[in-house]
C-alpha cells in the first residue's frame, strides 16, 4: 500500500461563538407551584427559502429539556422529552418549576425512538457523546445533526444552535479520480459536549465508517464534529485522519488534523489534493442557516470587550475594558435595542461608604426574589435619583466610568449592577473547583455555577485581582431596604469563598460596573 501524507493549508476561521441563549431577566430560584412554560426554537429551516426540510426517513426530531439546580446538577424527574413535528420549527415544555431551578438545558436531535439515542448519547447532558452503536451512521448523514442550548430560569423561550462544525472532504486532484469508495479508519473526535458550558472534553472518541461511496462531484464524505468554547482553531497536531480509498487498488491516505478548521457552526468544505508542494485549498461555505464566514461571529461567554465594541478571545491591556459573562436570548430589549450580552468591567470603583452620614433609605423588599430581578440600568438610575450626585459611591461610580471611556456604539453606559446580576457575575466567575460558598444570612440566595470560559478570561488577563487587595470586600447591589439594610454580595479572595449579605449602610463598598452590549 502506498502513504500518501497530505496537509490542508486553509482559510483561517475565528471561533464560532456558542449561544447558550441564557438571560438574566426574572430568573425564579425556586419552584413556586405554578405552571411554566417554555418555547423552543430549533433552527431547522434553510436560511434563504425558509422552507422546513423533511426529517430524514427513518428517523424523529425530538428535544430534550433537562432541569438543573444551582450548582448544575440534574434535577431528578426533570428530564422532558418532546417531539418536533415534521414541517415545524418550535417545540414547547410546560412544567412545575421544582424547588432549587436554576436553569434548563436542551438537546435535539434526530433517532429512530424518542426515548431511545441513536447517534448521540444523551444520558448526561454534561457529556454529550457519540454513541458507539450507532457511530459509524455519522457519516454522510443529515440526521447526524443535532442542537443545543442552556436557558436561566425565569425565562420563556429560547432559540437553539449546532455545536458542531460540519466537514466535508472532496477530491480536487485527478490522481484520486479511480477511487471509488471510502473508508475512515481512525477520526479523533471531540466528545462529552457539554450543553450548559459549551465545552468538549477530551478527543477519546476515535470515529470510523462503513466503506461509503465517492460521490461523483469527488466528495468523499462529511462528519459533523463537537467544537467546544474549550476547542482549539484546528483538529489539533496529532489528531490526524486515517482513511482508505478503495478500487481497483487500496491507497491508504492521512490528513493533518492540525490544518482541519473547527469553527461552530461552519460548514467547511476540505479540498483535497495529493499534489506534492501544492497548496490545498479549504473553502468555508454556509449552505442553509450556517454561518457567513465573513461574517463577524457572535458575541460569546468568557470574551474580552474593548472599549470601541469590539470582542474576542484575545486579551489586549491597551484595549480590553470588561468580560463577557451571560448572553441575552432573542427578544430581550433594553432601552429598545436588543440584547446581545452582558459584561463585567476589569476593574472595581473605590471601596468607599454609601454615605457619610448614613441616612439613605430605600424602599426594596430584602428578599431572595430580589436577587432574581431584571438586569439593566434601571436600579442604578433610581438608586441615583435616591441618593443624589453628591453621593459617595455615585461619585465612585462617575469617577470610575470617567477613567474608562467607551466608545462603541453599541455599549450602553456603565451601570452598577443589580442584585441578579451581581449573582449571576459572581457565580459564573468562582462558583466552582477551590472557591465556595458561604452562607452569610439567611436569604437562600443561588449562585451559577462557574463557566470555565468567564475563570478563564479572568485569569487569562494575568494581574488583575478581583476584589479589593485581594481580600474580603462586599458588592453594591443598587438596592437599599427601608431598615437601611444594604443588598450585596461578598467576595474574598484570599479565602476563596463568596456570599450573598444583606449589610449596613455605613459599610464600605465596592462597585463591579457593568454594561450591556446591544445587536
Amino acid at each position: 500500500m502506498k502513504h500518501i501524507f497530505l496537509t490542508l493549508i486553509g482559510a483561517a476561521a475565528i471561533l464560532g461563538a456558542t449561544s447558550c441563549s441564557q438571560e438574566l431577566e426574572g430568573p425564579e430560584m425556586n419552584g413556586n407551584g405554578g405552571e411554566t412554560t417554555v418555547s423552543v426554537q430549533i433552527p431547522v429551516s434553510e436560511g434563504v427559502s425558509r422552507a422546513v426540510p423533511a426529517i430524514p426517513e427513518g428517523y424523529k426530531l425530538r428535544c430534550i429539556m433537562q432541569l438543573i439546580d444551582a450548582t448544575g446538577a440534574a434535577i431528578a424527574d426533570g428530564r422532558y422529552v418532546e417531539e418536533v413535528a415534521a414541517g415545524s420549527e418550535n417545540v414547547s415544555f410546560s412544567f412545575i418549576a421544582p424547588e432549587g431551578y436554576k436553569g434548563a438545558m436542551f438537546w435535539a436531535d434526530y433517532v429512530k425512538n424518542l426515548d431511545t439515542d441513536y447517534i448521540y448519547t444523551t444520558t448526561d447532558l454534561h457529556a454529550v457523546g457519540y454513541n458507539a452503536a450507532n457511530a459509524a451512521d455519522a457519516f454522510n448523514n443529515a440526521a447526524a445533526d443535532a442542537f443545543y442550548g442552556y436557558m436561566l430560569a425565569g425565562n420563556k423561550s429560547i432559540a437553539l444552535t449546532r455545536p458542531f462544525t460540519r466537514i466535508t472532504f472532496k477530491s480536487a486532484d485527478a490522481n484520486y479520480n479511480a477511487y471509488t469508495t471510502v473508508k475512515v479508519t481512525d477520526m479523533a473526535a471531540p466528545t462529552e459536549f457539554n450543553v450548559e458550558n459549551g465545552n468538549t472534553a477530551a478527543y477519546a472518541t476515535g470515529l470510523t465508517s462503513d466503506e461509503l461511496s465517492v460521490g461523483e462531484d469527488g466528495s468523499w464524505f462529511s462528519i459533523y464534529l463537537f467544537v467546544g468554547n474549550n476547542s482549539g482553531a484546528t483538529l489539533g497536531e496529532g489528531h490526524d485522519i486515517a482513511l482508505t480509498l478503495g478500487g481497483a487498488t487500496n491507497t491508504d491516505v492521512t490528513i493533518s488534523g492540525a490544518d482541519i478548521p473547527l469553527t461552530r457552526n461552519y460548514d467547511i468544505t476540505a479540498l483535497i489534493s495529493a499534489t506534492a508542494g501544492d497548496v490545498t485549498d479549504v473553502t468555508v461555505t454556509f449552505p442553509g442557516d450556517m454561518v457567513d464566514p465573513n461574517a463577524p461571529r457572535d458575541i460569546a461567554v468568557g470574551d474580552y470587550v474593548n472599549a470601541d465594541g469590539s470582542y474576542g478571545t484575545t486579551y489586549d491591556a491597551d484595549k480590553a475594558v470588561a468580560i463577557v459573562y451571560a448572553l441575552g436570548t432573542a427578544g430581550t430589549t433594553q432601552d429598545g435595542k436588543e440584547v446581545a450580552a452582558y459584561a463585567y468591567a476589569l476593574s472595581n470603583t473605590s471601596r468607599v461608604t454609601i454615605g457619610d452620614d448614613a441616612s439613605i433609605i430605600g424602599t426594596a423588599t430584602l428578599n431572595a426574589e430580589l436577587y432574581s430581578g431584571p438586569a439593566g440600568p434601571a436600579a442604578w438610575n433610581a438608586f441615583v435619583a435616591l441618593a443624589g450626585n453628591d453621593n459617595n459611591l455615585v461619585n465612585a461610580m462617575n469617577t470610575w466610568a470617567d477613567n474608562h471611556p467607551l466608545t462603541g456604539s453599541k455599549l450602553s453606559a456603565w451601570y452598577a449592577p443589580t442584585a441578579s446580576q451581581l449573582v449571576d457575575l459572581v457565580g459564573t466567575t468562582f462558583n466552582g473547583g477551590e472557591w465556595m460558598f458561604k452562607p452569610m444570612s439567611n436569604l437562600e440566595i443561588s449562585f451559577p455555577a462557574r463557566n470555565t470560559a468567564v475563570f478563564d478570561a479572568l485569569n487569562g488577563t494575568g494581574s488583575i485581582q478581583f476584589t479589593h487587595n485581594g481580600t474580603a470586600a462586599n458588592y453594591f447591589a443598587c438596592e437599599i431596604g427601608p431598615d437601611g439594610r444594604v443588598a450585596s454580595v461578598q467576595v474574598d479572595d484570599a479565602n476563596h469563598t463568596f456570599s450573598g449579605v444583606l449589610t449596613k449602610e455605613s459599610n464600605p463598598y465596592l462597585i463591579r460596573p457593568v454594561i450591556t452590549i446591544y445587536k
